[in-house]
């Protein structure tokens, strides 16, 4: 579950879920993550942890070469 951008999750919901909630680590200037922004940041840490099963790891470049 993710909150809206301008007041996050209710508290009655995180305090009695303390077990299952993830937070973000952010600078203290910052008011908030945008909302897909904060989607990619956990998906993309949950299939690092599971080592991005199903996702290809190589990559081509279109018009030039890697270099090595």
């Amino acid at each position: 579950m993710f909150g809206k951008e301008s007041a996050g999750i209710p508290e009655e919901i995180l305090a009695g879920h303390k077990k299952d909630c993830i937070r973000i680590p952010m600078l203290d200037d910052t008011r908030s993550l945008n909302l897909a922004n904060s989607v990619c940041v956990c998906l993309y840490e949950a299939l690092r942890q599971n080592g991005f099963p199903g996702l290809s790891q190589k990559g081509e470049l279109h018009h030039l070469k890697w270099l090595t």
